[in-house]
């Protein structure tokens, strides 16, 4: 069946961060961040709340570990924030959650995110030859901060399907992230390529739901299992346009 519709991963497939920040510059943004968080709530500052952030990052490792592992379910990360609040004397409610889940997010400008190099024109080439173009990603963050970032990077315009998992409820590999991008386009399947660099979430769930799956070589390899053989193998983003059944004719 023809391809109408190509979908991407976004970290290490559409960006990358070429130089972190040192851990320590993290920590000190992090906690001053969160410090005047507190501050501005009116509480005093004890010992103990510097360490909000480093066990909410904690927490997070944990829990999305254990999710990507079983059910795939998205983790409630305002309700990490919540606890971990708690943990440490403080008793929020939802709302003052939310605002400590967004203050712990430094942002990708604060990371040196950047789009690599090829990103815009192959996405502009794909679109020019006739494909709907949609994202389909694992994120801690949606809402309107990702849609300001994906627009800041210039990305809005191409895409057609914004599938992130915290807002569905469901991580890749499972097929409801995928589904939900399907729906939107109108697409099956096995209309759809899917793009990205993880072998397990991307290669493996694409596949799963009938979707020509190409990975994209990471410069960091994952700790993966063997013996997922994705559909075609690419080093930079730009290879997609060679690939015969792209050609859009």
């Amino acid at each position: 069946m023809t391809i109408q519709a190509v979908l991407f991963d976004l970290g290490n497939t559409l960006w990358h961060i070429p130089e972190p920040p040192p851990p320590e510059q993290i920590r000190r943004a992090t906690v001053g961040r969160i410090l005047g968080l507190l501050g501005s709530w009116g509480v005093e500052v004890e010992d103990r709340h510097r360490m909000i952030g480093r066990d909410i990052r904690l927490t997070i490792a944990d829990v999305e570990k254990r999710a990507y592992e079983t059910d795939q379910v998205s983790p409630d990360y305002v309700a990490i924030a919540r606890n971990v609040a708690n943990s440490k004397g403080l008793d929020i409610g939802d709302d003052r959650a939310e605002e400590l889940w967004h203050t712990w997010n430094l942002g990708g400008d604060f990371f040196g995110r950047r789009l690599y190099d090829d990103t815009l024109e192959t996405l502009e080439t794909l679109r020019l030859r006739g494909y709907r173009l949609g994202c389909v990603t694992n994120r801690a963050f949606g809402g309107p901060a990702f849609v300001d970032e994906v627009q800041q990077l210039g990305l809005a315009p191409y895409f057609e399907s914004l599938a992130v998992s915290c807002e569905v409820g469901y991580m890749k590999p499972h097929k409801f992230l995928f589904e939900h991008a399907l729906d939107e386009l109108g697409v099956t399947g096995a209309q759809t390529l899917h793009v990205g660099d993880s072998l397990v979430a991307d290669v493996q769930g694409a596949q799963a739901l009938g979707m020509t799956a190409v990975w994209r070589i990471p410069r960091k390899r994952f700790d993966e299992p063997s013996g997922i053989i994705p559909d075609y193998t690419i080093n930079q983003l730009r290879e997609l346009l060679a690939l015969p059944l792209l050609a859009g004719e």
